[in-house]
């Protein structure tokens, strides 16, 4: 009799192990599955926002070519708009880039699973 009830209890300690090992890997697979579409998502709108700013960069110098009749000064405007732009994003990285991205990271990692609602 409590030979049979330790083997039922060792039964049942396998098969909860086996269990819980399931659910983690489901859990890791989601939770790899949402990071890799943020960064996914964050490469698309680089490239995207990288293509939008080169055509506006060009569009600038056209327009600075005609205004000044030269592309000479066209292009040191753009060009000093760019160190701008490099200085505040080296100034800024940590509450632009690094902050945002860490807190995503940990919203996916860090979620509390809600609990199903019974029909």
């Amino acid at each position: 009799m409590i030979k049979e009830s330790y083997q039922q209890l060792w039964q049942d300690g396998k098969k909860y192990l086996e269990l819980r090992y399931d659910l983690l890997r489901v859990e890791l697979l989601e939770k790899l599955s949402l990071i890799s579409a943020l960064i996914l998502s964050v490469i698309v709108g680089l490239l995207l926002g990288i293509i939008a700013f080169t055509y506006a960069s060009v569009l600038l110098l056209l327009w600075l070519e005609t205004l000044f009749g030269s592309m000479l000064p066209g292009l040191c405007i753009v060009i000093g708009i760019y160190l701008l732009l490099i200085i505040c994003v080296f100034i800024f990285k940590k509450q632009w880039f690094i902050n945002p991205l860490v807190r995503q990271f940990s919203k996916i990692l860090y979620a509390e699973k809600q609990p199903e609602k019974e029909a």
